[in-house]
């Protein structure tokens, strides 16, 4: 008897993870705009029936692929400052948001096209459940408290938070840019984060001193 595509081994019981894992593929190569229903069911050798039965239409995949780019985030800011770890002092709290903003430009520079879903529409679902981790949003704010709780900024509010976030996510849009300065994403990003500083109030002498850098 000849099995239907609906049934293969391959992707029984899997089907959901692997179309995300596939479109994600796609995002991360800036294809994911082309992407549709048909030729994903044919690149995955299943029937357009069975995808549809894990994913109403192709918006529902792109918002989990834009909450899957979300995960991949959160992991390299847990990597670059654990949410769970604490600044234990000035210099290493400047130190820590330096890593979370070049953690964030290089991700952005990496996966450009996945970055550019995850921060448009299909990153904002109202119907996404509220994940376990902490966002990412919330791994800057934790930065923020950090510097202003060592005495380096005098504000952490959630007008700085936001400030802080539209220049380092400006800067990572820029890098895709013609315009974007010829030195490395991490120097371009060091530099950036000692201007953001400095707009954020900052008063202290570890800004132009050597402090540990998390590379």
């Amino acid at each position: 008897m000849t099995q239907s595509a609906d049934t293969k081994p391959l992707h029984h019981g899997r089907l959901r993870e692997e179309v995300i894992r596939h479109a994600l593929a796609e995002a991360r190569l800036g294809a994911i705009e082309g992407l549709s229903m048909r030729d994903l069911s044919r690149q995955l050798g299943v029937s357009p029936g069975a995808i549809y039965r894990h994913f109403e239409d192709r918006d529902a995949i792109l918002r989990a692929v834009a909450q899957a780019g979300f995960d991949l985030l959160a992991e390299r800011f847990a990597a670059a400052l654990p949410f769970d770890s604490t600044a234990t002092s000035g210099a290493d709290a400047v130190a820590r948001f330096e890593a979370l903003a070049i953690a964030y430009v290089t991700f952005a520079s990496t996966h450009y096209g996945l970055w550019r879903l995850m921060f448009g529409p299909y990153g904002r679902d109202p119907e996404a459940p509220r994940p376990e981790r902490p966002t990412t949003y919330q791994w800057l704010g934790k930065a923020l408290a950090e510097l202003h709780a060592h005495g380096l900024i005098e504000t952490a509010t959630p007008e700085d938070q936001y400030f802080a976030w539209t220049a380092v996510h400006g800067l990572s849009d820029l890098q895709a840019s013609p315009a974007a300065p010829s030195a490395p994403v991490t120097a371009n990003t060091r530099r950036h984060v000692r201007l953001t500083l400095r707009a954020l109030g900052y008063r202290a002498k570890y800004l132009d001193s050597a402090v540990p850098r998390h590379d």
